[in-house]
This record gives structure tokens, C-alpha cells and sequence, in this order.
């Protein structure tokens, strides 16, 4: 329960600093940092503290990073605001039936439960890294995709 009080005071909060941009351009190209630049400032800064995170853990490894960055890429046309988000998971928590749910948390839930997916469909014509792909569409559903990477990703998306 802490961890989604802070997960909410931290979206609510989000910014994004000359350093952040500069860690960006390292990672993403153009058309990559313009999809980055069309998440919600909450999740980019979210994506960014899981960047930052897998930096620490794995800094050569910059198939990973550009992964974290672009992780929650599948988000970018969802209805997931900061309080829409927060909604569906006290309804997942409440355990309540999509169909008792109005049709706005309906969309809302489908996007948090499918984003990887959908990023990497928005992704898959952009990016040649097979690797970083499967990175983006499993991270919430790892199955038989737990290398390495996966399990950094999922540890700092987790913590942040």
C-alpha cells in the first residue's frame, strides 16, 4: 500500500531535468525519442528511474537501458492518468469483475494489462533489437523469456 502512495505522489510530482534529456539522447534516436516524448511526464519519469536503475546494474549493456526507456511505450494513447491508474488497481486489488467496471476503467485496465504488447506492436517496424523487443512486450509476462535483462528490467520497474 506504501509502495502505491509513493508510486502516486511521485507521478504527481514527476519532471524532467536537462540530465534526463541528455540521458535520453544517448540511448534513443529520433523517432524513438519522439514516442518517449508522447508517454504522460509520470511515466516518463518512471521510465527513466528504471533506466537509471538498470544503468547501476548492467551500464554496458545498452540494449537493456534503451529497453527501460521504452518499456511502457504501449501506454501512450491509453486513458492511464494518474488517477484512472490508480483506480484500477484498487479494483485489481478489490478483486472487482471488468464487467462491474465502468467502460473508461475497462480501457484503462486493458492498457495496463496488455502495454507490453502494445508497445511492442508500436515498436516492432522501428527497432531492428529483437532482443530489446521481447524485453518490452514480456515485462510484465516473462514466461519462458527470463534472461538476465528480464529480471534486471522487471527488479527496477518493480521498485519504481
Amino acid at each position: 500500500m506504501i509502495y502505491r502512495i509513493r508510486q502516486f505522489i511521485n507521478g504527481i510530482n514527476a519532471k524532467i531535468y536537462n540530465e534526463d534529456k541528455i540521458f535520453i539522447e544517448k540511448y534513443l534516436n529520433n523517432k524513438e525519442q519522439e514516442l518517449f516524448y508522447k508517454l504522460r511526464l509520470s511515466e516518463q519519469r518512471h521510465s527513466l528511474n528504471v533506466a537509471y536503475g538498470c544503468n547501476k546494474e548492467m551500464s554496458a549493456n545498452s540494449t537493456l537501458i534503451k529497453a527501460a526507456l521504452l518499456h511502457d511505450i504501449g501506454k501512450i494513447s491509453s486513458n492511464l492518468s494518474i488517477i484512472n491508474k490508480s483506480l484500477v488497481v484498487i479494483s485489481i486489488a478489490l478483486k472487482i469483475k471488468d464487467s462491474y467496471l465502468p467502460i473508461f476503467l475497462r480501457q484503462a485496465l486493458n492498457y495496463k494489462l496488455n502495454h507490453g504488447h502494445l508497445g511492442y506492436e508500436l515498436l516492432k517496424n522501428l527497432v531492428s533489437d529483437e532482443k530489446m523487443l521481447m524485453l518490452i512486450k514480456h515485462h510484465h509476462y516473462p514466461d519462458d523469456y527470463m534472461i538476465p535483462e528480464m529480471q534486471v528490467l522487471i527488479k527496477y520497474d518493480d521498485l519504481n
